[in-house]
């Protein structure tokens, strides 16, 4: 592959001058938005078509099978719809024009959601004793798993009308999400400075290269780049306090109206996690919080500062300056990495880097971060802002581990189970950086390398491990407040968030100068969106951590088992899947391997640093 910089550094440009190789292929999805627009059209009669089912589905195995069959074809050409007009979307947030389409394809699918909403109570019923019996029924079978699925859901499903209500509430509750995209993505880059790096270059701070600005060595761009960054971000907390607390709301309405005892078992009850789960997590990472405040203090011994700012959280403890890597050389990287999964597995990931499965680089208006998307029927896709940074790297990794358990799930289920679920969604992208790591490890006969990566690991541990799990705790604080009649002001926000980073980071931190600006940070934290999902990169993690070694020991079977999971999609419950892989998270073993692996961790890095 050839090696460039393109596009990793300066100041980014307008979507319509990015080249063609370094877009994402979605005109492979859609070729033009006439064709999607035409698509469109043909869903117009979802909704009364699909009510022609209403009364039927208690008739006979064949209703039942019928109906469940339309229902899933709708949802499948649905989702083709919004995968495109999402896509188109995040290239540039500003243009009107692909708004307006995710905005319609969302509510066309609140439309056939409220149209569908029969579906659930019709079916609950029908005689327990019958649908027993039916689904022995060979017209069933290949339904089955999925019906017991929803038959769980007995207890919370409502009547009809009020399953419809609930149905078109949908898009007004989506708003709040709406908003904070809008705010963080488009309004308030727009308003950030720009600064000087360490090259003298005059860059524009944005979301994408807040924390690569942060790891620069120069004490000054840590500060101008903290202090620009959450400056503005906290001129903007009435607003943002606004959108949580009616996210929260909503999160706090839909538990209530499905007779849940709280959010969080609410969210918690789709992958039959219990709330002991959640808890046992942070009870966990409180437990070795001393691990990470003696990696703190240990860091700012060997980087010679007086006192450890926020803004130097992201500075490496180890003074080694990594090159600059070109995004083809990230896809080599990332092909080499992942030999231990496989032959099949690495040609299959080398196809989609060459066939438009990554928008590579940064554009004015483009959604900041990373992730990775698709549908049954597409490719996997990649949204990417590589910047040339090491961490771009591992970025790629971990979006090319999600694509590909999307893709083998695919392959290896039917549209109904072929969607894995949240709960494993962070492992197998956690487990290519593991793999990522190990094998620069490896490779490298350069100690100062070894200790930079070994450092790099310890922060993988702080931002993935104890911050997301920071993030869980303050979630679960802030859906409590709500429940139990407070309000989320910017005030209350502040302080619990300031709390919590004070306990996670310990003394060795000094936050005192900066209490005003770091304690805003929920502000700019999407996931308090996402209704309880931050503590599934902390399971991750630790699921991650046995897989990967698991594998790169050779154990027997471990890769055939890995491989397996990466393929079952939803054809089971999550947890099984994951025990079936090596895991089981009903225990405390996971977690406390990982942290375990973190101590031996750092007691090699402090070792490399002493």
């Amino acid at each position: 592959m050839k090696k460039d910089g393109r596009r990793m550094s300066g100041k980014p440009p307008k979507r319509d001058q990015v080249a063609a190789e370094d877009r994402w292929a979605v005109e492979a999805i859609f070729k033009t938005d006439e064709e999607w627009e035409s698509a469109f059209r043909a869903t117009e009669d979802y909704g009364r078509a699909f009510q022609a089912w209403a009364g039927r589905l208690g008739e006979s195995p064949e209703s039942l099978a019928g109906a469940i069959a339309e229902m899933l074809a709708q949802q499948r050409a649905l989702e083709k719809l919004g995968l495109y007009a999402g896509m188109r979307q995040d290239e540039d947030l500003s243009n009107a024009l692909h708004s307006s389409m995710d905005d319609r394809c969302t509510a066309r699918r609140n439309e056939v959601a409220a149209a569908q909403s029969f579906f659930m109570p019709e079916l609950l019923s029908i005689d327990p004793a019958v649908m027993a019996e039916w689904l022995r029924s060979p017209v069933l079978e290949g339904y089955a798993t999925w019906l017991e699925e929803m038959l769980r859901y007995r207890p919370h499903t409502l009547s009809e009308p009020e399953e419809k209500l609930l149905a078109m509430s949908g898009d007004a509750l989506q708003g709040f999400h709406a908003g904070f995209g809008k705010l963080n993505n488009v309004d308030m880059p727009a308003r950030l400075p720009e600064i000087t790096d360490q090259n003298g270059r005059r860059t524009k701070l944005t979301n994408s290269n807040l924390v690569p600005l942060m790891e620069e060595s120069d004490p000054g761009v840590r500060r101008a780049a903290f202090d620009g960054y959450y400056r503005e971000l906290s001129g903007n907390l009435n607003t943002a306090a606004a959108l949580l607390n009616g996210q929260v709301k909503s999160h706090i309405f839909m538990a209530k109206a499905r007779r849940h005892a709280s959010a969080l078992e609410a969210s918690l009850f789709h992958d039959l996690v219990s709330t002991e789960v959640y808890r046992a997590l942070i009870d966990a990472v409180h437990n070795r919080l001393p691990v990470m405040h003696g990696y703190y203090a240990a860091k700012k011994s060997a980087l010679g500062l007086d006192t450890l700012s926020p803004c130097d959280l992201y500075l490496p403890a180890v003074r080694y300056t990594p090159r600059r890597y070109s995004y083809d050389e990230a896809v080599d990287m990332t092909l080499e990495a992942v030999r231990p999964l496989g032959g099949r597995y690495v040609s299959d990931l080398a196809e989609g880097f060459r066939s438009g499965w990554v928008d590579r680089y940064e554009n004015v208006g483009k959604r900041s971060g990373a992730y990775s998307t698709g549908c049954v029927d597409s490719m996997p896709y990649i949204l990417h802002n590589f910047s040339g940074t090491l961490d771009s790297v591992f970025t790629l990794a971990h979006e090319a581990g999600h694509s590909m358990h999307s893709l083998m799930s695919w392959r290896h289920q039917p549209y109904h189970t072929s969607d894995y679920r949240i709960l494993v969604a962070e492992v197998a992208s956690t487990t290519n950086e593991m793999l990522l790591a190990d094998m620069l490890m490896k490779k490298s006969d350069d100690d100062g390398m070894k200790a930079y990566l070994l450092d790099r690991l310890v922060n993988d541990f702080r931002t993935t491990l104890f911050r997301q799990t920071m993030f869980a705790e303050f979630e679960w604080l802030i859906h409590r407040e709500v429940e139990e009649g407070g309000a989320l002001t910017p005030e209350f926000l502040n302080s619990k968030y300031l709390e919590l980073v004070r306990l996670y980071h310990g003394e060795a931190l000094n936050t005192e100068a900066d209490d005003a600006l770091i304690a805003a940070e929920w502000a700019r934290i999407p996931h308090f969106y996402y209704n309880f999902y931050v503590y599934k990169y902390a399971t991750g993690l630790s699921s991650a951590v046995a897989l990967s070694r698991r594998i790169l020991e050779g154990r027997p079977g471990a890769l055939d088992a890995y491989l397996g999971f990466l393929s079952a999609g939803s054809s089971r419950r999550p947890l099984e899947i994951l025990r079936d892989a090596g895991v089981d998270l009903e225990t405390p073993a996971p977690v406390n391997e990982a942290l375990d692996y973190l101590a031996e961790t750092v007691d090699r890095l402090s070792g490399m640093m002493s």
